[in-house]
């Protein structure tokens, strides 16, 4: 009777720890106090999925126009972001090394025909840092950034920002993922870059030959660690190639959520591998 009654209570221990994820996965507010000329004081949304045994933070800024739309009443969020996002934060699927947070720009950001110059706007930079601070100050862990397709120059701006400011510290690493052709980090750049890009992503302005460039020349200048993983799973999808298919990691999110992973545990002490 005893050892089940043991077992009994680890069994409802564990159950209640899968429950406590579950519950924690949110849309939290982040306030937005910086002034300025037009800006909006609307607060930045993220979805957030905290992991149990992280040791770092991942703030995702989305690609397309950077509007996903979130509301605080949302209780879950999938398609690419469930399917590559979510696995980083589970210990289940991955190593579980990450707090995810999704960033939801308030304000439509377009995606221009050359560069999304909306990306380069002061208020979205200030709308990532605050989002940064938010999460440094709630995990009291260093924070990376990811950025997919048009989402690449939101975090390549944001970095150069901070470069300018004397403050690159602020960011522990970086995911350029499936990456907008034009997103170029400085000659500056003293972090651990990993480069995401799928063999036949078919999107124009999404090259995986303009980001193994950037690669090359950052490697020329950035002593941290720097690696290109390109994917060969997935498959393609009748819709717009560069909201879909190989663009978005379709059938290919274990391969992408696996690299980050195996990633970040590299630039983990020894003792906590």
């Amino acid at each position: 009777m005893k050892n089940f009654s043991t077992r009994l209570k680890l069994a409802l221990s564990g159950f209640l720890g899968c429950l406590h994820l579950f519950v924690s996965a949110q849309v939290t507010p982040v306030p937005f106090t910086e002034k300025g000329f037009l800006f909006s004081d609307a607060p930045t949304l993220t979805y957030v999925w905290p992991a149990q045994a992280a040791q770092f933070t991942l703030v995702f800024i989305p690609g397309g126009e950077g509007h996903l739309g979130l509301t605080p009443e949302r209780k879950t969020l999938g398609g690419f972001y469930g399917a590559t996002l979510k696995p980083l934060s589970d210990s289940t699927l991955t190593h579980g090394l990450f707090n995810v947070v999704v960033f939801d720009s308030p304000a439509i950001l377009p995606a221009g025909t050359d560069y999304p110059t909306s990306r380069q706007s002061k208020e979205h930079l200030l709308r990532i840092e605050s989002v940064v601070r938010y999460f440094q100050d709630r995990f009291g862990l260093p924070v990376w950034i990811m950025g997919h397709s048009n989402g690449a120059a939101s975090m390549t701006e944001f970095y150069k920002m901070l470069e300018k400011n004397g403050n690159p510290q602020m960011t522990a690493g970086a995911i350029y993922s499936s990456a907008r052709n034009g997103s170029t980090f400085s000659n500056q750049t003293q972090i651990p870059v990993l480069f995401l890009a799928h063999e036949k992503d078919a999107c124009p302005k999404s090259r995986p030959s303009n980001s193994w460039s950037v690669y090359e020349e950052l490697k020329k200048t950035n002593s941290q660690r720097i690696d290109y993983i390109t994917l060969h799973q997935g498959q393609a999808q009748a819709l717009n190639p560069c909201m879909s298919g190989f663009h978005m990691f379709y059938g290919a999110e274990e391969e992408a959520y696996q690299a980050i992973d195996q990633f970040a545990r590299q630039l983990l002490p020894k003792a906590q591998e």
